[in-house]
C-alpha cells in the first residue's frame, strides 16, 4: 500500500507532465526553430562543432579512466563486474570524438 507522501509525488508528476504536454505547443513558435541555428557562416560553425567534439572526446577519456582506476569499489555501480567493457567503451567513444574532431575540416 502507497502511504500518501507517495500519493503525492506520483499526483504532482503527473500534474507536471500533464502542464508539460500542453504548454509546449504554446511555446513552440515563440523560439527559433531546428533551422535558425548558430548564425555565422559555415566555418565559425564547423568551429564549433570541433570544440564540442574535443570535449567530449576529453570526458569519455576521463570516465574511461576513472573507469579503471576506481573499479571495484561501489557494488552498485556497473563498473563493480563490468569495469574492463565500460573502460573499453569509453576509450573508443573517446577516439571516435577525437577522430570526428580532426576530420571535420
Amino acid at each position: 500500500m502507497k502511504t500518501r507522501t507517495a500519493r503525492y509525488i506520483t499526483c504532482l508528476a503527473w500534474l507536471l507532465f500533464i502542464l508539460a504536454l500542453f504548454t509546449e505547443p504554446l511555446l513552440a513558435n515563440k523560439f527559433e526553430t531546428i533551422g535558425g541555428g548558430v548564425s555565422g557562416s559555415t566555418k565559425v560553425k564547423i568551429e564549433y562543432l570541433q570544440i564540442i567534439a574535443y570535449v567530449a572526446g576529453g570526458i569519455f577519456v576521463i570516465a574511461g579512466i576513472l573507469s579503471i582506476v576506481l573499479h571495484n569499489n561501489n557494488a552498485q555501480t556497473l563498473n563493480y563486474t563490468m569495469w574492463k567493457t565500460s573502460s573499453a567503451l569509453f576509450f573508443l567513444l573517446g577516439i571516435g570524438s577525437f577522430a570526428a574532431a580532426v576530420l571535420m575540416k
